[in-house]
């Protein structure tokens, strides 16, 4: 009933008129219609509708108003009396007494003018919403009489229509309900109580013209509730556009807005990524890259470009740029803009530029040859550049350009102003960064050696300062041939980065050519350079390790004070860490370094190297000693593209820490190999002349006999000073390799030969000048239990 509408009053009707065919009286017709009324009515679940429905029928006579109320024959009723409600179909729901009697609805009626008081033929068809107060069947008239009508603003549950049907003759129908009626309802039911009208004529014996006149009252109505409802169908698509067109408003605003915020968001993340990344940026390309890409981005330009001072290595300046939003090469033909007029403000730091169409601007196009954009170049109208100063000093400028008018804001040039701020504090800190790296790298590049050639092995060394770091640090590595065609092999690490580390380093690599020159054991080196550092640098730690290599005797002596392991590779393909003896770092005071000794054969490789090379913070440093293994004991070939390859693989550029190798091969061919001859002689006088005859045939034999008569001068004087000063067998080794011969004589003695210059009268000293003339080389190593004396000879 409250969702009643515009189509169900138009199929009502026509099931009224159905409902009332072959009823044969306008009586039966009333019931029918009672009945359907009744039924048909049903609320928004499907129950019925209505409580009550009740149908009148008077007529107007001589006495008044007169309603059939039988089949026996007509009865007279006064309005208000028994049997005046000639159909009704009563509710069974609310219970007992929930039905108004007809007395109380005929006053109902009459009071709200829906029933006229007398003849009222020229009454028009009509429909109203009551809403009773009370009034039930069983209470007095003063009790239960009706409230007033409600008017149609107001909500009922009483719903009564009614009129003539012809002449002299009157109905009326109620229909009490069980909720609420909307007062727009009774617009609906307009229609209804015309088709009532015409249903209860259809049915009784009403002339041509009065069912004619009804049936055009009908569409009359129909036509004037059609009219009604789409006059406000109308208003309501009016209003609907007009609240669409508000949404639509509404949603392109909300669009405008969201994309406006997700705008500001971009900016503010991509302001706090370029804070962020200019703040930890310390590689001085890097960061202008990304200073100028972000403020390409935030200005909303075609191009930017950022133009820079930079200070060469003999302290000029010198501009460099980089560009965004387009390829670099654009602009490699063009000259840089320093001396221009539009261009020359910036670099002087003279305020920002920003021109809406800078081909306007009364310094445009001034300077020769171009006299405006030179041929080639990206078109710009609309011009904005700003200024990076710090302290006073101009560091560059950004410059940026658009093809159109206009495009540069305010709002443009504050947040590259902004930009322009965070890339001055990070220029400065680059700057210094640089200055720092390059002199400690400087210094260390100094400090650190050339790798000397030695015969019979190969070497290469490498050495990177960390990938991230402020400067060099005190990593390095040495070679230092020794005496006797011995080679000290050197890798040390420094604690620290820049100048100062290098510097302690180049103290500790001198103090440590200076012992190895003096012949020390690995082991003696090492405990001697603790008390170095100990005293130069107190509480710096520093790791080192310290080989000595025999290549006549493939014999390699180590010591490590607190370093890495070497790796070792032999001529089978055989891996491993030269670990057994490691002791604490160097600086910890004066104390004893284990030795351990190796045998190191032609085509073996060893290498030496510093924690960096394997030590990352995304990878620990056991895993980075395993695949080092795993590369040594895979493919190798020409040491340089070893180095480059392990570098490549361990480190690939991310190494946290300096790295510094040493890589040494000892090649197997034939021209390089060493030739050894040795023999024991008891500490006598006739061992002198037995070791010349050795030598002399040996080097007939190798084919150096030119070599022959020199060596064994050289060989009476060392043998017959062990003789003199040794008591236990001694003994006499004649090695040659491509380019040279040495002879060693080893002997239970500590006392070393000197050049000592002997008066006239005294008889000793004199031959070892003669092993000083002779000899290319000559020297004494210290071992345990005596000495080892060697001369060195070239073969040229």
């Amino acid at each position: 009933m409250s969702s009643f509408d515009l189509a169900e009053a138009a199929t009502t009707g026509t099931h009224l008129r159905q409902t009332v065919a072959g009823a044969g009286s306008t009586r039966a017709a009333a019931q029918r219609l009672a009945d359907f009324f009744r039924t048909s009515l049903v609320d928004g679940q499907g129950h019925r509708a209505c409580a009550q429905v009740s149908v009148f029928l008077g007529e107007f006579g001589a006495g008044g108003w007169e309603f059939g109320a039988g089949d026996d024959g007509p009865q007279t009723a006064r309005v208000g009396g028994p049997g005046a409600e000639v159909g009704a179909a009563d509710a069974e729901v609310g219970g007992p007494g929930a039905a108004y009697d007809s007395s109380s609805l005929l006053r109902l009626l009459r009071g709200s003018g829906l029933w006229p008081a007398d003849d009222a033929s020229a009454g028009e068809i009509d429909v109203v919403l009551l809403h009773p107060a009370g009034g039930r069947t069983d209470q007095s008239d003063e009790a239960s009489t009706p409230s007033a009508p409600s008017t149609s603003e107001q909500a009922g549950r009483l719903l009564a229509f009614g009129g003539p049907v012809r002449a002299g003759q009157w109905f009326a129908v109620t229909l009490l309900v069980d909720e609420e009626l909307p007062p727009d309802v009774t617009e609906f039911f307009r229609p209804v109580a015309h088709s009532t009208r015409l249903a209860l004529l259809s049915a009784g014996a009403s002339s041509a013209e009065d069912r004619l006149e009804a049936a055009g009252a009908l569409t009359a109505s129909m036509e004037m509730l059609v009219a009604r409802r789409a006059a406000q169908l109308q208003s309501a698509v009016a209003e609907l556009r007009s609240t669409s067109a508000r949404l639509r408003r509404s949603e392109d605003e909300l669009r405008r807005r969201e994309t406006e915020l997700r705008e500001e968001a971009a900016v503010v993340e991509l302001l706090q990524e370029v804070g962020g990344a200019l703040a930890a940026e310390l590689d001085l390309d890097t960061l202008v890259q990304h200073a100028s890409d972000a403020a390409t981005r935030l200005a909303g330009a075609a191009f930017g470009a950022f133009f820079y001072n930079v200070l060469g290595e003999t302290g000029e300046s010198y501009l460099l740029y980089v560009i965004s939003g387009v390829d670099r090469s654009v602009f490699d033909k063009f000259p840089m803009p320093r001396n221009t007029q539009v261009f020359e403000p910036t670099f002087r730091g003279l305020g920002v530029v920003r021109s809406d169409d800078i081909t306007t601007d009364p310094r445009y196009g001034h300077n020769v040859p171009h006299h405006g954009m030179p041929e080639g170049h990206l078109p710009v109208r609309s011009y904005l550049a700003v200024p990076v100063v710090s302290h006073g000093t101009v560091l560059g400028g950004f410059f940026f350009g658009h093809p159109e008018p206009g495009r540069f804001t305010e709002r443009h040039e504050r947040l590259v102003t902004g930009v322009a701020s965070q890339t001055a504090v990070a220029l400065q800190n680059a700057q210094t960064y640089r200055r720092e790296r390059e002199a400690a790298m400087e210094l260390q590049r100094r400090l650190l050696p050339t790798l000397p050639k030695v015969d019979g092995i190969d070497t290469t060394s490498r050495y990177l300062p960390a990938a991230r770091s402020r400067g060099a640090g005190g990593d390095w590595t040495d070679l230092i041939p020794l005496r006797d065609g011995e080679v000290a092999l050197v890798i040390g690490d420094v604690m620290g980065k820049g100048v100062r580390a290098a510097a302690i380093m180049g103290q500790i690599r001198t103090a440590c050519r200076a012992y190895a020159q003096l012949g020390l054991a690995p082991s003696e080196v090492l405990e001697q350079l603790s008390v170095i550092v100990d005293d130069i640098a107190p509480g710096c730690i520093t790791t080192c390790a310290y080989g000595v290599l025999d290549r006549h005797r493939s014999r390699l002596r180590l010591a490590v004070a607190g370093h890495l392991p070497p790796v070792l590779r032999d001529r089978e393909g055989s891996v491993s860490f030269l670990d057994e003896e490691i002791g604490p770092p160097l600086g910890v005071g004066r104390r004893a370094y284990p030795e351990q000794e190796v045998h190191l054969a032609p085509g073996a490789r060893l290498l030496l190297y510093t924690d960096g090379l394997v030590e990352r913070r995304s990878r620990p440093i056991d895993e980075g000693l395993h695949q080092l293994r795993k590369l040594l004991a895979g493919p190798v070939g020409e040491i340089e593209a070893d180095c480059d390859s392990w570098l490549d693989a361990l480190a690939g550029g991310q190494h946290d820490d300096d790295i510094a190798m040493l890589y040494l091969y000892r090649p197997e061919d034939a021209a390089r190999r060493t030739l050894t001859v040795s023999r024991d002689y008891p500490p006598v006088s006739g061992a002198v002349p037995d070791a010349r005859d050795l030598v002399s045939r040996t080097l007939r034999a190798w084919g150096l006999a030119h070599l022959a008569n020199d060596l064994m001068l050289v060989t009476d004087e060392i043998v017959a000073n062990a003789v003199r000063h040794a008591r236990t067998p001694l003994r006499v080794e004649l090695r040659r390799s491509a380019d040279r011969v040495v002879l060693e004589v080893t002997d239970s003695s500590t006392h070393q030969p000197r050049l000592i210059v002997s008066r006239p009268e005294e008889f000793g000293h004199r031959g070892i000048f003669l092993v000083d003339k002779i000899a290319t080389r000559w020297g004494t190593r210290m071992i345990d239990g005596g000495k080892v004396v060697w001369a060195e000879v070239s073969t040229a």
